[in-house]
């Protein structure tokens, strides 16, 4: 046990000396090149009142096969009151879903073109180009 204790000691003397960091090299990374989506995420729906839809999704994937995978690289936690998000990311092509859900009770979501009734879904989906410094405008619009 004593001769444990003495290697322990003798490694963390020579393992701790301050004099060996060479504190002269600094390493600048640049920042990442970015660019803005802004997504214009209005409730426009017909024949039914618009307090009665709500935004249910809005995520963001690097292609349409992680999109149906629900592997997203960024989300959004979407509001009744917040009607545009914005989102930076590497330039590249991405892809975005977008859902709303109808609260309406019987069958007027039906009549609205949702599927089912209350709670029934409607999803759109585009894919879009992020450019470096560059600001991208997607408008939601779901099929009426």
């Amino acid at each position: 046990m004593k001769k444990a204790l003495f290697v322990l000691m003798v490694v963390a003397m020579v393992s701790c000396d301050p004099t060996g960091v060479n504190t002269d090299i600094i390493e600048v990374t640049e920042p990442e090149p970015t660019g803005t989506l802004v997504v214009d995420f209005p409730i426009t729906h017909q024949w039914l009142p618009t307090n009665r839809i709500i935004r249910s999704d809005l995520h963001i994937a690097n292609n349409a096969y992680d999109l149906y995978r629900g592997n997203y690289i960024q989300s959004a936690n979407v509001t009744s009151s917040q009607q545009k998000y914005s989102f930076y990311l590497a330039p590249g092509n991405y892809y975005l879903v977008a859902g709303i859900a109808c609260l309406c009770e019987g069958d007027s979501c039906s009549a609205g073109g949702f599927p089912g009734n209350k709670w029934g879904q409607k999803f759109a989906s585009y894919n879009f180009t992020i450019e470096d410094d560059q600001t991208t405008d997607v408008i939601i619009r779901f099929l009426q």
